[in-house]
């Protein structure tokens, strides 16, 4: 276990290193440096325009998301790692792809709409491939409920590699941070923007962590859609980390081939002690795994929109062996509402895609997890007031942990 120990510190230091540090924004992608751009689409339906100006105001907000996305990873020790926008020569404009819908707005409703809007978008992309500049689409609509302070009845979510926005005559950076009606309602509507956004760009939902909370703010993927721009919000370092294999964060093009997933690891170790959880597994071979993550997951979890309670942890993994560790305190973790929780690993391929492993547990049944049962890191012991491991345990821990 010397070399995860060597590793937390290392990464320790290079996320000390880049904490204070601001994000320069990239040039335009598709580039040699950054070959994915996200697709940004302003989609009008038949009987509507534009909102006025929409252009200039979309193309600051987008500028202003992409930096806060920049800084975020920088702080979590990726810099100069953001979003590819598709921009002017100078770099100052984002490039908006406006499309006009075949039906009117009735027929692009909040519930049920996002399938007609797509069909319509696919056909567009389809007539113009040379338009689209990867697989990760922001479509923004403009508001249908004709009342500026009470913008909506669009699609506002996320779905799979594409997430909506709306657009409103107010919609204005300028109002950003502003305490009055017009910059509430502008915060609303931008961190509501950056979370769907997160979630096409493969974002699941997490919870700050208790010692995150109180020192970085909101979690973006929480509920800092409700803080972004007035008060402190951040991106998790597994937030960071799943950013760090997307497609339009990547410096070099997605391999050729994709990853071959997998459901179950080939050893699982749960260990609950006194002052949290260690977990740790070993992956099958020949994987193409980038990041472990793995979430703690309170109350109801298994379906849509369950997890914004979840804190999140990345796992330190060995790529030679396979093997990763992760040690949860229970003092980061917030208080559930019941006794139920789950504890999941996100596997996060280097092409981006990912696969999920769920282990559920109560607080008055919970058992320690081992697979097989004479795995030896089932012997890695919890974290609570630790014994060192036998020698000859350690080197026979050490020595299938190479194999």
């Amino acid at each position: 276990m010397r070399n995860f120990c060597f590793l937390a510190i290392a990464f320790l230091g290079v996320l000390s290193a880049f904490a204070a540090k601001e994000s320069p924004l990239p040039p335009s992608a598709p580039s040699a440096a950054q070959p994915y751009a996200l697709n940004v689409v302003y989609f009008v339906p038949a009987d509507m325009a534009p909102c006025e100006n929409y252009e200039a105001r979309i193309s600051e907000i987008m500028l202003s998301i992409q930096k806060f996305y920049g800084n975020e990873m920088a702080r979590n020790g990726f810099p100069g790692k953001t979003f590819g926008l598709n921009k002017s020569a100078d770099g100052k404009r984002v490039k908006i792809i406006t499309i006009q819908g075949t039906k009117n707005k009735e027929a692009y409703p909040y519930s049920g709409g996002a399938g007609a809007v797509l069909k319509d978008m696919n056909a567009y992309f389809s007539a113009a491939p040379d338009k689209k500049f990867s697989d990760h689409t922001l479509i923004i609509m403009p508001s249908v409920s004709g009342n500026e302070m009470n913008p909506g009845g669009v699609p506002f979510y996320g779905l799979g590699k594409n997430c909506f926005a709306l657009d409103y005559p107010l919609f204005d950076l300028k109002y950003c941070g502003q305490k009055n009606a017009v910059g509430r309602l502008f915060t609303k509507w931008y961190g509501g923007m950056a979370h769907e956004l997160g979630h096409g760009l493969n974002l699941p939902h997490n919870h700050g962590k208790v010692s995150e909370d109180k020192t970085l703010g909101t979690a973006l993927m929480g509920a800092g859609n409700y803080t972004l721009g007035i008060s402190p919000t951040f991106l998790t370092q597994a937030s960071a980390s799943i950013l760090d294999c997307c497609q339009v964060f990547r410096t070099t093009p997605l391999p050729k081939k994709a990853a071959p997933h997998f459901s179950k690891l080939e050893e699982t170790a749960i260990r609950f002690g006194e002052g949290g959880v260690r977990v740790s597994g070993v992956l099958p071979k020949k994987n193409r795994v980038s990041y472990v993550i793995v979430y703690y997951d309170k109350d109801a979890c298994n379906n849509v929109n369950e997890d914004y309670d979840a804190e999140a942890f990345v796992a330190l993994l060995d790529k030679k062996t396979g093997m990763f560790t992760v040690e949860i305190p229970y003092a980061e973790i917030h208080p559930g509402k019941t006794d139920k929780f789950q504890i999941r690993f996100r596997i996060i391929y280097d092409d981006g895609s990912c696969s999920l492993i769920r282990h559920n547990f109560s607080e008055e049944t919970k058992q320690d997890v081992i697979e097989p049962a004479d795995t030896e890191i089932g012997k890695l012991l919890p974290p609570q007031a630790q014994p060192r491991l036998p020698e000859k345990t350690k080197k026979r821990s050490e020595k299938k942990s190479r194999r």
